[in-house]
């Protein structure tokens, strides 16, 4: 029994041997390779402790350590399995061979040992990026730093809409769609207290915001001049469609311009001449020797508006011209060459110009264009801008609330000076809001001499409480808003990168957090802004990102006040009367011809004709006045005669005498002077009436004259009878 069960037991040892023998015999070269590729896990993977290994890993080394036993040394542990079973068993020993390429299992293992190593040398990189990548993050975490590469994937998108439907006054001056698209909008009364700064670069929607703001203030009642050195393509189109939906008026002045446009000094005090000449022309002191000196302009500049006349005060180029002024030629040179330069600006020396006083209080638009290069236009915009503040100074505040003003200064640099940045701190209680647009901070320090660049920075930055930020190109204007956003606390991440035997980094799984600041809206986000996306910084909330998109008008011929007021001119002067032609003398004539045809038989020919010819020269004399448009032409519908008679029909002349004295015959001494009878124009027709009738009285002349003529001709005929009077 015991040696049946050893038998079967050897058949099924044999069974399993010679089945492994002929598996190895066709497979050995794959298992050999795979054996190659497995086991150099238990070197590259080997972990730190342990405690540390994973099911994962042993199961491949024993794999492998199989492989290689069974695989890559089958030519010497089969056999030697077969025969070690034969031999317990006390059978005869084999001696099994395998084919020559069996020989080539042990190259085959170092090519899968080579092929480990080359696949982690060069695809565990790979390896690792896909596990961070598809690794789901803790949603604990906070946000975290930006990254110039990715930080557009995190920023708005430029939208193409129509912001006339978000336009709600009620709601407050419309500012643009958030992230969600659904509009925003800041509060009336904030807009009106409070200065606004623009910034970005050139194309970034400086202008489209403004213009987007200042379209909404004209609807809402306010007056707002427009100060643009640079021209803006679209604004003053927008502007003035704007003043036409509201019903106000819109006024543009162009600096540049040799046309008299606006009168700067309306109601002027000689105080107020004088701070805009010290003003205009920087006489202020600036901390260098040449304060010396301007000590001698500040006082030309103080006497030069006093000592002039009422009307020589009206104009620059009138108080040039002033005694006290050109006295001054050679003894304060700066003073009167400056002077000079601002009476040859044209523009502003109009004394019939347009009063700026006329905005504040009927509020509408005053759009003045000036310029980048000029320097006298320059120095005008800067005297311009303090006669506004010094408008508002003048108004009553404690009677009447005043009308609220919006001023915008297009490209700030060009505009500031001492009193504009200390008008730009007291300006807001006298009714008066500011925008400002400029491209960067360094602007901002491009300032006169006698200012401190840093002050100027500051008073800008504190004094504007609502700020929109575009697109920046300097990287320091960037830095510089970026720090007014504040800081927020995010999570700075560190992991460990470690070196494996096949001198491969690769980051482990788990990584360190720890806690660190950065601003809100940092540099990456300003200098990556798309188009039209601005950030909005207020006083009562944090930055918020906003998309805006331009109102949509038409180009139109813009015409300057003087155009429009010359244009007034005209139309509102009485146009010429036209009185119908007067000709009760003509059929007088004809009456008196017929008379005498009718007494003098032998008179026929000669004189029908020419009654004829009186009668159609006549006729053709009021046709060609009738088509040339100075009578109104008169239809047999209408019950009034085309040509009434000065004389009405009922009422005939007292008398021959009182006839005459209208001037209805014509006087002559003798009857052969026929060309020189002429015919009396009435007497109660003034000059410009007899220029306006001079035509119908040469065609009635002449007729006369014919008719007169053929009577003295029939009368040297034998007619003794001669009219004394045709």
């Amino acid at each position: 029994m015991l040696d049946r069960i050893e038998y079967q037991f050897y058949a099924l040892v044999m069974n399993i041997f010679s089945s492994l023998y002929l598996f190895t015999f066709y497979w050995g070269t794959l298992l050999s390779f795979l054996s190659g590729l497995f086991l150099p896990v238990m070197f590259f993977d080997k972990p730190e402790r342990d405690d540390l290994d994973t099911w994962f890993r042993r199961i491949i080394i024993a794999a492998g350590v199989l492989l290689f036993i069974f695989g890559t040394l089958s030519n010497f542990s089969i056999p030697a399995l077969i025969n070690w079973a034969k031999a317990l068993h006390g059978a005869p020993l084999v001696d099994l061979h395998y084919s020559l390429s069996e020989w080539l299992l042990i190259p085959l293992f170092g090519a899968g040992v080579f092929t480990h190593w080359w696949g982690r040398r060069h695809l565990s990189g790979k390896i690792n990026q896909l596990k961070i990548k598809h690794t789901k993050r803790t949603e604990v975490a906070r946000d975290e730093r930006t990254d110039v590469r990715h930080v557009r994937d995190y920023l708005p998108e430029t939208v193409d809409y129509d912001p006339e439907d978000h336009i709600n006054l009620k709601m407050g001056v419309f500012v643009g769609l958030d992230v969600h698209r659904q509009p925003q909008y800041i509060p009336l009364s904030d807009i009106q207290k409070q200065h606004m700064d623009i910034l970005g670069t050139t194309g970034a929607g400086k202008g489209v915001a403004s213009g987007l703001i200042l379209y909404q203030l004209i609807q809402a009642g306010e007056g707002v001049f427009v100060l643009d050195p640079k021209n803006d393509e679209w604004a003053p189109h927008l502007l003035k469609a704007a003043c036409e939906k509201a019903g106000k008026p819109f006024h543009l002045i162009d600096l540049n311009q040799a046309t008299p446009q606006l009168n700067l000094l309306a109601n002027t005090t000689p105080e107020q001449i004088e701070e805009l000449l010290v003003a205009g022309f920087s006489f202020a002191e600036k901390g260098d020797i040449a304060d010396f000196y301007r000590i001698d302009d500040r006082k030309a500049a103080r006497q030069s508006p006093q000592l002039a006349t009422e009307d020589e005060r009206k104009t620059f180029k009138g108080l040039l011209q002033s005694d006290h002024v050109k006295g001054l030629k050679d003894d304060v040179k700066a003073f009167y060459g400056k002077m000079e330069e601002l009476s040859e600006v044209q523009s502003v020396n109009a004394p019939e110009g347009l009063n700026m006083q006329s905005v504040f209080d009927d509020g509408g638009c005053c759009y003045i264009i000036g310029s980048l290069r000029n320097a006298k236009i320059i120095m005008t915009q800067k005297m311009i801008l303090i006669r506004l503040f010094q408008l508002a100074e003048m108004r009553d505040r404690v009677n009447s609330t005043p009308k609220p003003i919006a001023i915008f200064l297009d490209e700030l640099k060009y505009h500031i000076s001492k009193a504009a940045m200390e008008g730009l701190g007291a300006a807001r209680d006298k009714g008066i809001h500011m925008l400002l647009a400029h491209q960067s901070v360094a602007d901002l320090r491009d300032c006169p001499a006698d200012l401190n660049s840093d002050a100027v920075v500051g008073a800008v930055v504190e004094n504007t409480k609502i700020k929109l930020v575009y697109k920046l190109q300097d990287p320091e204007t960037a830095e510089w808003v970026a720090k007014m956003s504040g800081t927020i606390l995010v999570d700075d991440e560190s992991r460990t990168v470690e070196l494996n035997a096949a001198l491969t980094e690769t980051v482990e799984g788990r990584r360190n957090i720890r806690l660190a600041e950065r601003y809100f809206v940092d540099t990456n986000m300003l200098l990556n802004l798309p188009p039209f996306v601005s950030y909005i910084f207020t006083a009562t909330e944090v930055p918020k990102p906003s998309l805006i998109s331009p109102i949509k008008v038409s180009k139109s011929t813009l015409e300057n006040f003087e155009e429009i007021r010359q244009k007034k001119l005209e139309k509102s002067k009485p146009s010429p009367k036209k009185e119908p032609i007067k000709h009760d003398h003509i059929e007088e004539v004809r009456q008196k011809i017929r008379s005498t045809q009718e007494d003098n038989p032998n008179v026929s020919e000669t004189q029908a004709d020419s009654s004829n010819m009186a009668d159609n020269e006549n006729r053709a004399s009021e046709e060609a006045y009738n088509n040339s448009g100075l009578v109104p032409q008169h239809t047999e519908e209408s019950n009034t005669q085309p040509y009434p008679s000065s004389i009405p029909e009922n009422e005939a002349p007292a008398s021959d005498e009182n006839h005459n004295n209208g001037g209805l015959t014509p006087q002559h001494k003798d009857v052969n002077d026929i060309d020189n009878v002429t015919v009396d124009a009435p007497k109660n027709q003034d000059e410009d009436q007899d220029t306006f009738d001079q035509p119908r009285k040469d065609a009635a002349s002449e007729t006369e004259r014919r008719a007169g003529l053929n009577e003295m001709q029939n009368s040297r005929k034998g007619n003794e009878h001669a009219p004394t009077s045709i």
